[in-house]
Formats: C-alpha cells, sequence, structure tokens
C-alpha cells in the first residue's frame, strides 16, 4: 500500500512540472507564431529532430518523399537536427529546395532560441507540415498547433498522456502505424507509404516485409563516401575501432577494447592498421585506451580530426569496423564494410541487426550473456534493467572479429 501512494505521489508531481512545461512552450509557441505568412499550398515543411543514425535511416524515404512533392509541383524544406545537417549538407542537397538547421537540445529549454526559430519558420509559410517520427517528442512537436498550415500529419505511434492527446487534435491526418517492433528503415517506410496513400488512423497498418523494398529503395552511402574512402586505404588495410556512444551505458569499457586491440595485434600483426575513429568527445575514451592497450600496440587515435563525411570515408575504407551501437556502426552498415556491433541489445529489432536484405557485408552483432539467453527463449521484449554491456567478454570479441576478417 505504502509503495503504491509512492507511485502514485510521484506520478502526480510528474504530471505537476509536465504540466508547467505545456502552459510555458504554448505561450512561448503561440507568442512566437502570432504573426505567420499566408500558408502557401506549394511549401512543404518536413521536421526531424531525431539523431544522426534515425537520419540515416530515414535518407531513402526522404527522398521519396521529396519526389512526390516535387512531382506535385512542391517545395520541401526541411528542418534538420543540428547533429546531422552536415550529412543534410554534403549528401542530400538536391532532394529540399530549404534546410532549416536547429540544435534541438536548446530549442527545448532556451525559450528565446526557440521564439527565434519559429518566427523564422513563422515567416515562411507553410501549406503542409509533416513531422514522420515514430517516437515523437512532445516538447519539440508541440509548435505544429501553432502554425497555420492547412495539412498537418504525424504517425499514430501509441503514445499516451494529456500532453500528446492535445497536440494530437492539432493533426489533420494521424497516419497508422504497427504496434509490433519495426526495423527503422521499415517504420519510416511505413510512414511514407501511408502518407502517400492517404492512409488516417482508421486504416489498417501495412503488412511490411522487413527490407523488402531494399532493391528498389537501396541503404547505402553516397558514391562521393566510397571515392573519399579510397584516399583513406591509400596508405594500407586498417580496421576501425569506435569505443565512443552518446549514452554511458552503451559503451563497451574502454579497457574491454584495449584488449581487443591487444589480440588483434597479436593475431594479424602489421597486416592492418589499427585505427581509433570517434568525435573530439572521444578523444578521452581513445587516450585511456591506448593507455591501457600499451606501447606495444601500435593504435593511431583520429578521434576528432574527422567531421561526419569524413568519418563515413574512414569508416567505408576500413576491411573491418568494430563499434559500440552508434553512428559508426549505421555508416558501416550503409557503406557494406564487414561490422562488428557491441551492444545492449534493448531495443532489439528496431536498430540492429540490420535485415540482411539491406547488407552489402557481413554483419554480426554481440550482446550480454543475459540478453543472449533470453532471445534463444524467444523473449525480444524490453529489459526491465539496463543489460550490462561490459558482460561481452573481450575474448569473444575477438573471435568475432577474426570470423569476420581471416588472416588468409
Amino acid at each position: 500500500m505504502f509503495s503504491y501512494l509512492i507511485s502514485r505521489f510521484r506520478q502526480f508531481r510528474r504530471q505537476r512540472r509536465q504540466g508547467g512545461q505545456v502552459a510555458a512552450l504554448s505561450q512561448a509557441d503561440a507568442t512566437a507564431l502570432a504573426a505567420q505568412a499566408p500558408p502557401d499550398p506549394a511549401r512543404v515543411l518536413v521536421v526531424r529532430n531525431d539523431s544522426i543514425g534515425d537520419y540515416l535511416l530515414y535518407r531513402p524515404w526522404l527522398r521519396q518523399m521529396s519526389a512526390a512533392v516535387r512531382g506535385r509541383g512542391q517545395r520541401l524544406t526541411l528542418v534538420a537536427n543540428a547533429l546531422w545537417a552536415p550529412l543534410a549538407r554534403a549528401w542530400d542537397a538536391d532532394v529540399f529546395d530549404e534546410l532549416v538547421v536547429v540544435d534541438f537540445g536548446r530549442f527545448a529549454k532556451d525559450l528565446a532560441y526557440r521564439a527565434e526559430t519559429l518566427g523564422a519558420l513563422g515567416a515562411l509559410g507553410f501549406g503542409e507540415i509533416v513531422y514522420p517520427l515514430h517516437a515523437r517528442e512532445a516538447s519539440v512537436e508541440n509548435f505544429i498547433r501553432f502554425l497555420g498550415a492547412p495539412v498537418r500529419v504525424a504517425s499514430q505511434s501509441g503514445q499516451q498522456g494529456p500532453w500528446v492527446e492535445l497536440i494530437n487534435a492539432c493533426y489533420t491526418r494521424l497516419l497508422p502505424s504497427t504496434p509490433a517492433v519495426l526495423f527503422e528503415y521499415d517504420r519510416n517506410r511505413e510512414f511514407f507509404e501511408n502518407w502517400q496513400r492517404g492512409a488516417i488512423k482508421t486504416d489498417a497498418p501495412l503488412v511490411l516485409v522487413p527490407g523488402g523494398t531494399a532493391a528498389a529503395v537501396p541503404l547505402r552511402l553516397p558514391a562521393a563516401v566510397h571515392e573519399a574512402a579510397v584516399a583513406e586505404a591509400a596508405a594500407g588495410p586498417y580496421i576501425v575501432l569506435f569505443p565512443g556512444a552518446s549514452a554511458r551505458q552503451k559503451r563497451w569499457p574502454t579497457g574491454h577494447f584495449a584488449q581487443l586491440a591487444r589480440g588483434l595485434y597479436r593475431h594479424f600483426g602489421a597486416r592492418y592498421r589499427l585505427i581509433i575513429a570517434g568525435s573530439a568527445a572521444d578523444d578521452a575514451h581513445a587516450q585511456r585506451m591506448v593507455q591501457a592497450a600499451g606501447p606495444g600496440v601500435p593504435l593511431e587515435n583520429r578521434c576528432g580530426q574527422t567531421d561526419l563525411p569524413g568519418l563515413a570515408a574512414l569508416v567505408a575504407g576500413a576491411r573491418l569496423l568494430i563499434s559500440n551501437d552508434t553512428v559508426a556502426a549505421h555508416l558501416g552498415a550503409q557503406a557494406g564494410v564487414p561490422l562488428l556491433v557491441l551492444l545492449m541489445g534493448e531495443n532489439y529489432g528496431k536498430f540492429f541487426p540490420y535485415p540482411a536484405a539491406l547488407l552489402g557485408a557481413p554483419c554480426r552483432c554481440l550482446f550480454p550473456p543475459s540478453q543472449e539467453a533470453r532471445f534463444a527463449r524467444g523473449d525480444f521484449s524490453t529489459p526491465a534493467r539496463d543489460p550490462r554491456i561490459d558482460q561481452i567478454a573481450p575474448a569473444r570479441a575477438l573471435a568475432a572479429a577474426i570470423e569476420l576478417l581471416p588472416s588468409v
């Protein structure tokens, strides 16, 4: 009884805090969009505020949507997360007419920045707003309630709560979505096909074959990435180790990476260079890894030395990529590079493993033993607690790497 009361009290406090956030953001959004340009039927706005890996799995469907929009004689404006906007500029500039770059971490907290961003959007005037995320974020999409576009489209994601209901009421179309877990590429396909056929929430969800449209809508990196990869590989074959990840619990320990590097060097010798890749924020992990591996293991630290397109080229030129569950793993999968992913498996099937039809090279996923035991029983549900990625033994990773990259 006491635990139930505590739970109810915490729920009440969360709802109260959220109620204050709803009021503050709604007032800010309404004020910022009080004066808008008249809706222009020729302008379509697509808003994506998710992470880099999400964008990589959306790119083929953005291209499909762009073709459909332009086929109707309209123009497409893409609101891009600042995290992956450089990729949109470098790889997809041909599919949008305007790019609006937003720091969404700041957008949800800095009301002055939010007002400035929304004022600029409101001045453009859109006939249609499309928010194609399945895992929607109310603190981001709240502003769509105050845009004057006569057509506003989102996914019926299954999320619940007063704020979600308030926002849902602003959409003119909520598209049906499959309740089961879908690989994110197929989730984006589901949204696009429902949008294209004019579906509404009462329509039956599509029946999708995972990766079934890979031949028609391939999931591949641009040719320019592979051209740049040739220069990366000119100095000799190499293996890329990617120890970083945005969430601490998704990072395989640097000590484990160091043991793996020692094992790779013992097995292959100088046949392959060992390159540590990552952002400037990953440099601390790389330095600990180099120190733990010892002076006898030649590790080249490239963290912070490449931008996103440069990282893609570095990965694409590798003979093998060993990575946590993060952007590098998606780059490797889409570049057609042999890939070993070390991951918790808490979202099995959503981002990894990739459907075989979408892969151009072998991909092996290693999970903590507790997760693999559950998977063997057919239990792919989200665990009550985050699985411990440190339970993946370096010896298992080394054996998997050797299988992916034999020494012959």
